[in-house]
């Protein structure tokens, strides 16, 4: 079986799974990697074919935002996915990092790195929206100033990997 199809048999398999609904620290980290699941799988469909190097990969979190959200009350550690897109010197990591951040669930953050130009590295940052998909923001945004990450959206953001 090769890395993608492991890849998305794993995404199909949390397709399958139903997320507990009570709010459980555990139904959100499910909620959380499942949506980034659902994210690679989407990029991996935009890019397929344009000659950008996409990698998909799993990462082990230590997710220190849900100490006191859960009855041991510690941290949680979870696999959850990556995502890096490369042309040539020029790249867009969206890295998860962390369950919790204020009223935010399911944060992330996207980086559009250009060696070759001003300002070299451009950060954005994603949560997950309340129903489905993503909210997104620049760095100098407030914190309550998220708008929905749509299609146009997400490629007008990474506009410099080109």
């Amino acid at each position: 079986m090769s890395v993608r199809e492991r890849f998305f048999k794993k995404v199909q398999q949390k397709q399958n799974f139903t997320a507990p609904s009570d709010g459980s620290v555990a139904g959100d980290i499910q909620a959380f990697c499942q949506r980034m699941d659902e994210l690679a799988q989407q990029v991996q469909q935009w890019f397929e074919g344009s000659g950008i190097d996409v990698a998909i990969a799993t990462i082990p979190l230590q997710d220190l935002s849900t100490i006191g959200h859960s009855l041991n009350s510690g941290a949680s550690r979870y696999d959850i996915t990556t995502i890096r897109l490369q042309n040539g010197t020029r790249s867009v990591s969206i890295m998860p990092g962390q369950l919790y951040q204020k009223e935010s669930k399911g944060c992330v953050t996207l980086t559009v790195n250009t060696p070759d130009r001003t300002p070299v590295k451009q950060y954005f940052y994603l949560c997950m929206a309340p129903v489905d998909g993503w909210l997104i923001r620049n760095e100098q945004q407030l914190k309550t100033s998220y708008n929905m990450m749509t299609e146009d959206v997400f490629f007008s953001v990474i506009d410099k990997l080109v």
